[in-house]
């Protein structure tokens, strides 16, 4: 799990846990908010700076306690990929028509700028439109491409290998230290060595749209994963064989997070499930107020699942229970997923707005 002050990629951490071990509270308190454009891609931070990035093709820096802007970069391509940092370097992807009609830069690229400065250190033209956000494995970045490839490149933008499957990969990759794992549209679930040569492949019921496979830190070789048939499953991490699956009605479009015997996610139904993680039985589950397509974070401490929804409200759980402990409206949908980071949480909003939580104010 990432130290309690870093939340440096798409759910936290190269398994895709989705937890975090700051503390922030069953009911967060507003401490400020940014207008900064509308955000798909996800928050994340790192030494007492979030870094947002915005369907208007900006990438910004905020001075988490100074409530102030570091620096902005206009890559000029709307990112809707969540960006990941490494080292100080802050690698980010394009998705060029993202908006109807429109093309901006007329190709897509993999970007890294300097962290501290946002200037660009390197960028990398690559072969389709970037929705699934960068992993780091090992001294390889690896991402997935509208153009049904997942590729790897060194920290230099130097490209290194690419494997092609049957659909178009809008899923995370994720990594356990010695494996790489991804969905495809293609219903297969890959397992893929460091070099790109396929160890397994496993056919899912549906396409693997947005959902990330997320590793179990706590049940050794579990992963979980949603598909947009509405099926969540376990599988075996070494093989890729089915432990477990479980049908529900609607679409799993959001990333599974996980927490000793429990996994947690959101679908379409305008629920939130927990279940079993050894029986994959259903332990409680939630109704929000619209689809959810905001992939749910939990804070350990606080034993509390924040998410969002898109009926334009951001909301906390209780774990154990599934009770709503906190609900804090916003001005338009949330697809976005949390930050937890620096005893704060931060979500983006198609509102154009970055909001951040935190414990109340104390008196001196």
């Amino acid at each position: 799990m990432e130290g309690k002050y870093y939340w440096k990629m798409f759910r936290g951490d190269p398994m895709r846990t989705g937890v975090s071990s700051s503390s922030l509270s069953k009911n967060p308190h507003f401490r400020w908010v940014l207008e900064i454009g509308p955000l798909i891609a996800s928050p994340v931070a790192d030494n007492d700076v979030v870094y947002a990035s915005t369907i208007t093709g900006r990438v910004f820096a905020i001075q988490i306690h100074q409530r102030q802007i570091k620096w902005h970069s206009n890559i000029g391509s709307p990112i809707v990929s969540t960006p990941l940092i490494q080292n100080n370097v802050l690698i980010t992807a394009t998705f060029d028509s993202w908006i109807r009609e429109t093309k901006f830069l007329g190709k897509n690229l993999v970007l890294a700028l300097d962290a501290n400065t946002g200037e660009q250190i390197w960028k990398l033209e690559t072969d389709g439109e970037v929705f699934s956000s960068p992993v780091i494995a090992q001294d390889l970045i690896i991402v997935g491409t509208m153009n049904k490839n997942l590729q790897a490149m060194d920290m230099f933008g130097n490209l290194k290998w690419t494997f092609k499957t049957q659909g178009e990969v809008w899923s995370s990759p994720s990594f356990n230290g010695d494996l790489i794992f991804a969905g495809s549209d293609d219903g297969y679930l890959y397992c893929l060595n460091m070099d790109g040569g396929l160890q397994w492949k496993t056919k899912l019921n549906g396409k693997i749209r947005s959902s990330s496979p997320c590793l179990s830190e706590d049940n050794p070789n579990m992963m979980f994963i949603g598909t947009q048939n509405g099926a969540m499953y376990c599988l075996n991490q070494l093989d890729g064989s089915v432990r477990w699956e479980n049908q529900i009605t609607k679409p799993i479009s959001s990333s599974p997070a996980t927490l000793k015997d429990r996994v947690f996610f959101a679908a379409s139904d305008q629920k939130i499930y927990c279940f079993d993680c050894d029986t994959g039985m259903k332990a409680w589950e939630f109704m929000a107020g619209d689809r959810i397509w905001s992939s749910p974070a939990i804070s350990i401490k606080d034993r509390t699942l924040f998410f969002g929804s898109l009926d334009s409200h951001i909301y906390g759980l209780d774990i154990e229970t599934g009770r709503q402990t906190w609900k804090f409206p916003t001005m338009d949908m949330i697809d976005s997923s949390p930050c937890i980071a620096n005893d704060m949480l931060f979500i983006g909003g198609r509102d154009g707005l970055l909001y951040a939580f935190g414990e109340h104010y104390r008196a001196p």
